[in-house]
């Protein structure tokens, strides 16, 4: 093996030679480097040594085991050696080392070194020595060579985030406003300077890597020592060399396992945690193979960077797109809406609203924008709006750097087909993309120019509705004795292969307008790309078709752009048991075997390596693992359970006796294996052992058993809790959309500019009330103010949710209203719905001489949804109050609730009277919310729960239900405590533990049965026992005595378990296990013959610590 330093400034990339592992030939800077191993007696090596073409800066070194005059004078020669050194005298590559010098404990010059680099030298380094049967060798070059380019950029520390911002707040003031902008070079010029705005702050503010190598993280001082120790012996040939050597080793050894230790013990924090879960996905970060095109083998990797951006970006070009502008051509007219005005929320969701994303070619990450947000965000709103309004995409944003990635599945990576190039664009552009992207997938959703049975690149959408409904269709087929054939196609390059022309003539005939399909035009006009192969880069260069895979904007353009008819399927493909269609394994009998199976071993991978993390005593905080197993291995093991998981039970298909009986869905194989999985992660969480009942891990590690978990993914993949139609799951009609949904479409965002969340200001309620009525008092007749709030209460176990509202013209009542909605909803939807129902009543009573309406509501949720984003829930009332707002110019302003504030008050008193009067309109307010239809799904998955637990509970013993323990899928707060103290309240609960009984009845002979005070040890003798009862004055939450009888002592020990932090407290304060830990250690130290045990002594004195 060869490495090479990092840090250091190296271009290194590995020449292949067949299959050869015994050969590492390296370029590093120019110099060929060539490490190589001979195995004695074997001639393959100096054979191909003595074969190869030398080329010029070359050097080989290693294990020869040849033996000849040229390298130690006076030895014979042998194996080779004289080949070998008539190979060195006729290629120029001289021996360079030190000859008669030993290379090898046991004498014998045998690692050789050849170079023909003028001045290269090796050299026998003692002092080096690292432990091995040979010595090490040191070889000096002369100069560096040919060193990389350097294109790392500047990294900005937390700490310098406030001056990042300051430095971006004195510049942005200093940039040509967006509304000035005339054309279209104004505003390449505005993108241009705000990018070299950030590429100056970033480098006034950040530091450049340094480029110096870090030495090993669990090298300790302990290990310097012993190896300067082992050194200096080495040195004198002092005969305790080789004991100093294995002490050396035996330390590092340690150093090495207790810094990996400390590493997974401290991850806490969610980047150190997936970091160690992610170990068991490590793959050797080796360079890749050579590409091999049109039969020549590239090594480089420069030349293969090069070969992938012509082979892959530029494989395709426009000559077969239309020769004329569709943009010029006469057509249709628009028939859909567009807008160019945008809010503050609809950017900063777009900007910053995204995970931290990979930067583009200027640096500027998703975190500096977060960072100087509250500066730049009206420029960028204005900037952005001027885009829209002038159709133009700005050319500092159009240059992609390319990462060409292997592809998943792929094992050939000669090959070009075998990567995937994902685009790397500026974070400020790919906002702008989000922005337009957006608009056109919901437009495109809410005016059908998209069917509705598609998936991709669509808001509230996925893979798991399409395969359902497809499964759904195929077992109707089923039952009705049909046959059903399924074709998927894939569009080999849809990106690369985008046609612009093509596209806008597409987007033209569906009745796009035409300000959007120059947009369009101009972000796919003049890209340019490079491409970054393993930190090598090439030149920048166009493209002349295709769209960024990797841009936000792309996939809907995909999805837009393809024709209506395709070619008919005439090839015939292979047979195969299953086929894997987006994720799922499907089979010709919809068994789904395969996919189970094919997912609990790709989540049974991670939930043993998660388990092999921890134990009783080391590892992470069982929080930290518990959300480990919820993500990594939970949503890895359920993917696409909606579409095979229908529940236990199903209606009988059939006509005679049983028809109108619930038969088995025979899916119990399938649910097992999914338990088993479940089950595995829950024992990795915890710190219990491996005898603890499985019930009881599920329930203490918070997570559900595998029949729970389908469970609640059923429930939650029937709830119909979307904000787009769609098709419903497998068991429900495929064309009968649910009618709560009918309403419930996503639109575009307001256009606000400064909503604010707290409507108090930094003021107290009290002050924001009197404020409020010192406002209200002084309005004139010609002002209408709607007060409005919702009430929801139970009466007689029936949920009553109603609305009502007030109108005031000046501070005179005129008209008032209440109602009632569906019950299956909440107080929000009310407050939404009265508000509604109170400005649609103001305008019916509107004047002309009324100057001004306001709309005064004690919710700032409500008042949020209504300045800006509408909500998911109760959507169709925002959308209305919506338009009516921006055409009466409505205002909105927060009144305190219960402050004395009479309109509001009137409001709440006729909400309560609405919703016991149980009168509803006939309109959408008389159907199911999505929150209410959430809560609805929410009991069904608790009552899932809770009837799992009650079957679970009877087969547990009574000393574990005696605690009277509940369940909840959720993190515990006892799973925050260290792992140590964990297990000693998880084994107190289960009494599987150090336990008299528990050693009984398993046979541990071996195993000291009682305490240190003479008496057995059980779970409750913790709080009996005289070491602990000694410090009773300072017990948590003490009893008025120490306890004396069973009932106090389980008493008291089901308060301290029910609260953790008193567990532990109750721990420190008495050293139980401690001390009974030191006791047992002092035994097995000074008890002749080894460790002695004392099974089942009687006690023999009550007060005295040394009774056994």
């Amino acid at each position: 093996m060869s490495y090479t330093r990092k840090a250091a400034n190296l271009i290194t990339q590995q020449r292949r030679n067949g299959d050869d592992r015994d050969i590492v030939w390296l370029e590093v800077n120019g110099f060929h480097i060539v490490n190589v191993y001979r195995e004695p007696s074997t001639r393959r090596i100096i054979d191909y040594i003595t074969s190869i073409q030398v080329p010029p800066n070359f050097l080989i070194g290693g294990d020869f085991n040849a033996k000849h005059d040229m390298f130690e004078p006076g030895v014979g020669s042998s194996n080779q050696g004289a080949s070998l050194a008539a190979w060195s005298l006729s290629s120029g590559a001289d021996f360079i080392g030190e000859p008669g010098e030993p290379t090898h404990r046991a004498g014998h010059t045998i690692d050789l070194t050849f170079s023909n680099i003028p001045f290269a030298e090796t050299t026998v380094r003692h002092d080096l020595d690292c432990g091995s049967d040979h010595f090490t060798l040191v070889t000096l070059l002369p100069g560096r060579g040919q060193g990389a380019d350097g294109n790392a950029g500047y990294r900005v520390t937390e700490a310098n985030l406030p001056r990042f911002a300051h430095a971006i707040n004195s510049g942005i003031s200093h940039l040509p406003q967006p509304a000035d902008v005339l054309d279209t070079r104004d505003l390449d010029d505005i993108a241009a300077l705000l990018t070299t705005l950030f590429q100056n702050a970033i480098k006034a503010v950040g530091k450049r890597p340094q480029g110096t190598a870090k030495s090993a993280p669990w090298w300790t001082p302990a290990c310097a020592e012993l190896y300067a120790g082992y050194a200096s012996a080495r040195r004198r040939a002092a005969p305790e060399q080789e004991r100093k050597r294995r002490d050396m080793l035996s330390t590092i050894r340690n150093a090495k396992r207790d810094y990996w230790r400390r590493v997974i013990d401290n991850a806490t924090d969610d980047a150190d945690l997936y970091k160690v879960v992610g170990w068991h996905k490590l793959a050797p970060s080796l360079k890749a193979p050579p590409l091999i095109v049109n039969g020549v083998s590239i090594e480089s990797t420069k030349e293969k960077a090069e070969a992938l951006l012509e082979k892959v970006l530029h494989r395709y070009d426009d000559s077969d797109d239309l020769e004329y502008d569709p943009l010029e051509a006469e057509g249709r007219r628009p028939i859909l809406p567009w807008t160019t005005a945008i809010s503050l929320e609809e950017v900063e969701k777009s900007v910053i609203g995204v995970s931290s994303t990979s930067p583009g070619a200027d640096r500027v990450t998703v975190r500096l924008l977060k960072a100087c947000w509250q500066h730049i965000r009206a420029f960028i709103r204005d900037f952005f709006q001027k885009c829209l309004e002038i159709s133009h995409f700005p050319s500092e944003w159009k240059l992609a750097e390319v990462v060409m990635l292997p592809k998943i599945g792929k094992k050939d990576r000669s090959s070009v087909r075998s990567w995937r190039p994902i685009a790397l664009l500026s974070c400020i552009g790919k906002g702008l993309e989000r922005l337009v992207a957006r608009r056109i997938s919901w437009a495109a959703i809410h005016y059908g120019v998209i069917s509705p049975q598609h998936g991709g690149a669509l808001p509230k959408r996925s893979a798991v509705d399409l395969v359902a409904s497809f499964v759904y269709d195929v077992e109707s087929a089923f039952a009705q004795g049909k046959e059903v054939t399924l074709v998927t196609l894939d569009v080999q390059g849809a990106f690369d292969a985008l046609l612009p022309r093509r596209l806008l003539e597409r987007m033209r005939k569906q009745g796009w307008p035409g300000k959007l399909l120059r947009l369009i035009g101009s972000f796919l006009a003049d890209r340019k790309v490079m491409v970054r192969l393993e930190g090598t880069y090439t030149a920048e260069s166009k493209t002349q078709c295709g769209t960024p895979q990797g841009s936000p904007l792309s996939p809907i353009l995909i999805r837009v752009s393809p024709e209506l008819t395709i070619t008919p399927v005439t090839a015939v493909g292979d047979e195969q048991p299953a086929l894997r269609w987006l994720g799922v394994w499907i089979d010709r009998k919809l068994s789904f075997k395969r996919h189970v199976a094919e997912r609990s071993t790709k989540a049974l991978k991670v939930a043993r390596h998660i388990k092999g993390l921890a134990g009783v005593r080391f590892g992470p905080p069982a929080a930290s693992l518990r959300k480990a197993v919820v993500t990594c291995v939970q949503s890895s093991l359920l993917y696409g359970s909606e579409v095979w998981y229908g529940g236990r039970r199903k209606p009988s298909a059939s006509h005679g006796y049983n028809r109108n009986r619930l038969v088995s869905t025979r899916l119990g194989p399938l649910i097992e294996k999914t338990n088993k999985v479940m089950v595995l992660a829950a024992r990795g969480v915890l710190p219990a052992w491996r005898t603890a009942p499985t019930a009881s891990v599920l329930r203490d590690a918070g997570l559900p058993s595998g029949s729970t978990a389908l469970e609640h993914a059923r429930i939650r993949f029937r709830a119909p809790a979307q904000d787009v139609r769609r098709r419903p799951p497998t068991g429900a009609p495929a064309r009968n959309p649910d009618p709560t949904l009918a309403a419930c479409n996503e639109t575009a965002l307001r256009g606000y500019a400064h909503p604010v969340r707290s409507q108090a200001k930094g003021s107290t309620k009290e002050a924001a009330a009197e404020q409020f009525n010192t406002w209200w008092s002084q309005l004139s007749d010609n002002t209408i103010t709607v007060f409005s709030d919702g009430s929801e209460q139970y009466k007689d176990g029936a949920k009553l949710v109603g609305y009502g509202y007030a109108i005031y013209r000046g501070q005179s009542l005129v008209r008032t209203g209440s109602g009632a909605i569906n019950s299956i909803s909440h107080v929000f939807d009310a407050e939404a719905i009265g508000a509604l129902k109170g400005l649609q009543c103001a305008l019916e009573i509107l004047r002309p001489l009324d100057e001004h309406i306001w709309m005064c509501i004690d919710s700032t949720s409500v008042i949020w949804c209504m300045r800006a984003n509408a909500s998911n829930t109760s959507q169709w009332a925002f959308l209305e109050c919506h338009a009516l707002i921006d055409q009466f110019k409505v205002g909105i302003r927060w009144s305190p609730g219960h402050m004395g504030i009479e309109g509001n008050e009137t409001a709440d008193e006729l909400a309560d009277a609405g919703a016991n009067e149980g009168r509803m309109d006939d309109d959408c307010s008389a159907e199911p919310t999505i929150s209410g239809i959430g809560t609805t799904a929410r009991a069904l998955a608790d009552a899932a729960t809770s009837d799992w637990w009650s079957r679970c509970l009877t087969g547990l013993s009574a000393s574990y239900r005696k605690w009277g323990l509940g369940y909840s899928i959720a993190e515990s707060p006892e799973l925050r405590l260290p792992r140590t103290l964990l297990h000693r309240l998880l084994a107190a609960r289960t009494a599987h533990g150090d336990f008299a009984q528990y050693h009984r009845r398993f046979g541990h002979t071996d195993a000291e049965f009682n305490c240190l005070c003479g008496y057995a040890k059980t779970p409750e003798h913790l709080v009996f026992c005289e070491i602990s009862q000694r410090k009773f004055h300072a017990w948590p939450a003490k009893p008025e005595r120490p306890p004396s009888r069973p009932k106090e002592g389980r008493r008291y020990m089901s308060a301290i378990l029910a609260h953790p932090k008193l567990f532990e407290d109750f721990l420190t304060v008495t050293q139980y296990f401690a001390i009974n830990a030191r006791a047992q250690q002092t035994r097995d130290l000074t008890s002749p013959g080894g460790p002695q045990q004392s099974y089942g002594l009687p006690r023999q004195n009550r007060h005295s610590l040394t009774a056994v």
